[in-house]
């Protein structure tokens, strides 16, 4: 991402940049630079997939990543949302900078609160099957706390035949890591050990193919 801004303006990162000038980037890429940059000034920072109120009335959270970084006088993590909503100081009274936490529900959150039947809140997602989609962004928040922030295709090999063929044991064990994801900080121990030996979990194929071939029907590759 620097090296294409840099190959359109010299410059760098400049305030009012020419438009033309400027490089298109989703949520998750914003976040993984701003990620990027904290740890190279020192500053722990990790990026976090799930949920997000756009509004603030939490009538609906819709997919996204964002960001907590460490404050080390508050000794706290503090949510960020850097992928452009300067209004939020002006519309809600806080900073993007330090979003208050019921702004974001957590990938394992959501999951749980799903297979519970407790979750409270409305999601927004893109996938029809809404287990499916929350399951996609508790991978993708799994990977994003090993310092590995997959793209939104990549997930293990073994959904790619969607969440309906899981067995109930499979579900089990999904939930488990959500549990685990939960509470990052206390379980990060065992996080990084599911990720190191569980090779279900860890290794990961981009199912674009699948997407493609839904659209426009399968081909064969010879």
């Amino acid at each position: 991402m620097i090296a294409g801004i840099l190959r359109l303006d010299q410059a760098g990162f400049t305030k009012n940049r020419d438009v033309t000038k400027r490089i298109t980037v989703s949520c998750r890429q914003a976040s993984v630079l701003f990620s990027a940059i904290l740890k190279a000034k020192g500053i722990p920072c990790r990026s976090r997939a799930g949920f997000m109120d756009f509004g603030d009335a939490g009538d609906s959270y819709i997919e996204h990543w964002v960001n907590e970084y460490w404050d080390f006088q508050e000794n706290r993590w503090i949510l960020a949302d850097v992928d452009g909503y300067y209004e939020y100081e002006q519309r809600f009274g806080y900073s993007q900078f330090d979003l208050p936490r019921r702004k974001f529900v957590t990938a394992s959150e959501a999951w749980l609160g799903l297979r519970k039947n407790t979750l409270q809140k409305k999601l927004d997602v893109f996938s029809p099957n809404i287990l499916e989609g929350v399951c996609e962004y508790l991978f993708m928040d799994f990977h994003a706390l090993m310092n590995n922030e997959i793209f939104y295709s990549y997930q293990p090999l073994y959904l790619r035949g969607g969440i309906q063929t899981l067995s109930e044991l499979e579900l089990c064990e999904l939930d488990e890591l959500a549990e685990l994801l939960a509470e990052p900080d206390k379980n990060i121990a065992q996080i990084d050990h599911l990720r190191e030996t569980n090779e279900k979990l860890s290794v990961l194929t981009n199912n674009t193919q699948n997407i493609y071939d839904d659209t426009f029907g399968s081909t064969s590759r010879k």
